[in-house]
């Protein structure tokens, strides 16, 4: 005899996020969480020195004429 769902299917391919249970889950979904906002901190300081950079080396190097 099967037994009906008491909550519907997510679907195939959707993951549901399940609360953290024993302590070591809760220290390292915050330990992920730090991770991820630190990388995402890292990407964007990148990004704003790399575009700095590129701006001072566009003004520092003047346009070269062409050799005759």
């Amino acid at each position: 005899m099967s037994r009906l769902r008491t909550n519907p299917s997510p679907g195939l391919f959707r993951e549901i996020p399940l609360a953290p249970q024993t302590p070591h889950d809760k220290t390292a979904a915050a330990a992920k969480l730090i991770i991820e906002t630190e990388a995402t901190k890292r990407a964007d300081r990148s990004a704003a020195l790399k575009a700095a950079r590129l701006a001072r080396d566009a003004l520092a190097k003047p346009a070269k004429q062409p050799a005759r």
